[in-house]
């Protein structure tokens, strides 16, 4: 027999919602946004580029015309002969200049394109005039000056800041250094565009459109703001032909560009449009409102049958919310009176197993309790044998026991290190410390063994894992110097090297073969020493990264000598990592 409460959840909405249509009606939505939006960036994206085409067909019969007179100007040899000639008066270049026309035609001719012809000149007998500038140092130190004179004729486009004028400003000119077929200089040439008709061409443009160089530079705008600042527009992607988004100001743009090509040395200038996405954006938005009210109403419309459907369950929902509620104020044998196949039933059962998995856990937390009471009480005991091994060494200094007093002091520096050590990295010199008294114990065990410290850098501020280095003194001693009749020497030597920090263990004792290096590294036996070795190199890689660890060369009959390395300086802090 068919019953509701047997059906899924999943079923169940998916049954309501399918009586009002509502994913064809969602999925409509989103067709009909995602097509207004894209038809509405291309149109724009069409205009704009038109916008920017013609800008950029009008600039470029602006700098045409420079560059054409800077052409003229490099073969006049009537210029050439004014800018190097030594006058003997004032009266004497006035005369000569007043003889020469051509400049004041060029820039009659070329008004709406060209504002202004400089020439900067070593002559010291120039006379300016408003054409002829000498090359002050000043003018000598500024960088275009000096790039056009490397160039050695070439020409170069820059925004130029003029201050030989009342009112300095800002000019996007064409620079040349002015030189002859036999590659004499007279002079650099600058032609400052005309900004006002710069501004007229980018005026009708119907964004904010700049013109940057290569490295973003904005070299004029008809947005003054933008002049002379730099912006990391990524000048590859506003080629394309959908442009791309950009952030300024916490606002977000879409820019458009197109490739401007001057002739000259440093030719890659760019036509950058930004578009406001708030504006090209708003007939897409209108459509998205529609789209989002018909889906609202689609929406409420298949909440209203779903809210029938749920009354069936809402019932059983209650019953499983007042036993989860029991279960939460720790009645944790309660049976919940819900049948089904639904996720319902299911989870009724899971409540019930969950409620018995709570009840088994309270037991176990407070198993756990008795046993660190247990543990805080055997604390106890180290104190206890501190205070006995102090007892036994103030027994041998009254007896003059001195070897056995200065044995049983080091022991009981070892031993309180190991307990109070929380894992976390100690100072280096306090590890140094540790090793000396392990080696002067091992000095009484063996009676033939020596050992030097050799400390090559600063390691007053240098923290290290505890117990980094008595695992590899302990393995030295144990594998390499226990077995050699003649006695044994234990190097330590701490330098750094190529920003990492080298502890170097080496002994004379009776080496290893290759095999044996494995073995020990890998611990494939668990003997207590390779265990050492191995958990000491497990330890660096986990705390200090992958690249460090421990470095182990050795032969049979040559010794032995082990490498710790570490970052320098070692870091600090300790995660949960030990």
């Amino acid at each position: 027999m068919f019953k509701f409460q047997d059906l899924k959840i999943r079923e169940k909405l998916i049954l309501s919602f399918l009586v009002v249509s509502f994913i064809p009606i969602l999925v409509l939505g989103a067709v009909t946004i995602i097509h207004f939006r894209n038809f509405a960036l291309n149109s724009s994206a069409k205009e704009i580029y038109n916008e920017l085409n013609f800008a950029k067909f009008k600039i470029m019969e602006m700098t045409n015309e420079a560059v054409n007179i800077a052409n003229k100007l490099m073969i006049d040899q009537r210029l050439k002969e004014i800018l190097l000639y030594r006058y003997k008066s004032p009266l004497e270049a006035y005369l000569k200049y007043s003889q020469y026309k051509d400049i004041e035609n060029y820039k009659t001719l070329y008004a709406n394109s060209i504002y202004r012809i400089r020439i900067y000149s070593e002559n010291p007998t120039i006379l300016e005039n408003g054409v002829f500038y000498r090359a002050t140092k000043k003018i000598k130190e500024k960088d275009w000056y000096k790039l056009a004179v490397n160039l050695n004729g070439f020409i170069i486009w820059d925004l130029v800041r003029q201050d030989e004028d009342i009112y300095s400003d800002y000019y996007f000119s064409l620079i040349r250094l002015l030189r002859d077929v036999y590659n004499e200089r007279f002079g650099v040439l600058v032609i400052n565009l005309n900004k006002l008709e710069m501004k007229s061409i980018l005026n009708h443009t119907s964004y904010d459109t700049l013109l940057v160089n290569s490295d973003g530079l904005v070299i004029f705008s008809n947005k003054e703001d933008f002049i002379g600042k730099t912006f990391d527009i990524d000048l590859q992607r506003i080629l394309s032909d959908k442009g791309y988004t950009y952030d300024l100001n916490n606002k977000k743009y879409l820019v458009f560009g197109v490739y401007l090509p001057l002739t000259g040395y440093n030719k890659d200038f760019y036509l950058v449009s930004m578009v406001p996405m708030e504006i090209i954006m708003r007939e897409p938005q209108r459509m998205q409102r529609f789209a989002l009210t018909m889906v609202f109403i689609a929406f409420a419309g298949s909440m209203f049958f779903t809210g029938i459907f749920s009354r069936s369950v809402s019932r059983r929902i209650g019953i499983l919310n007042k036993a989860v509620d029991k279960i939460s104020h720790g009645n944790w044998d309660l049976d919940i009176p819900l049948q089904g196949g639904d996720e319902i039933g299911r989870l009724s059962e899971n409540v019930k197993m969950m409620a018995k998995n709570i009840k088994r856990l309270n037991e176990l937390l407070m198993k756990q309790k008795d046993m660190k009471f247990k543990v805080l009480t055997n604390q106890l005991n180290p104190h206890f044998l501190f205070n006995t091994l102090e007892t036994i060494h103030m027994m041998a200094v009254c007896n003059e026991q001195k070897e056995i007093a200065d044995m049983v002091l080091k022991l009981g520096k070892i031993l309180r290190k190991t307990i109070e050590s929380k894992g976390t990295p100690i100072k280096l010199e306090s590890e140094i410390e540790l090793i000396k008294s392990y080696l002067e114990i091992q000095k009484y065990r063996l009676g033939r063994l020596n050992y030097d410290i050799e400390i090559l850098t600063d390691i007053s501020e240098i923290y290290v894992l505890p117990f980094l280095i008595q695992p590899i003194v302990e393995n030295s001693i144990i594998h390499g110097l226990e077995n050699k009749k003649d006695g044994g020497f234990i190097k330590i030597k701490i330098f750094k090297e190529d920003e990492r920090l080298i502890i170097s263990v080496e002994d004379n004792g009776i080496g290893m073969s290759k095999e044996k290096i494995e073995s020990l590294l890998s611990n494939s036996d668990g003997e207590s020493s390779k265990i050492g070795m191995r958990n000491t190199l497990e330890r660096i890689k986990l705390f200090y990264g992958e690249e460090y660890g421990i470095n182990i060369e050795s032969s049979e009959g040559n010794g032995t000598r082990v490498d710790i390395i570490l970052p320098y300086p070692p870091r600090r802090e300790m995660g949960d990592v030990l």
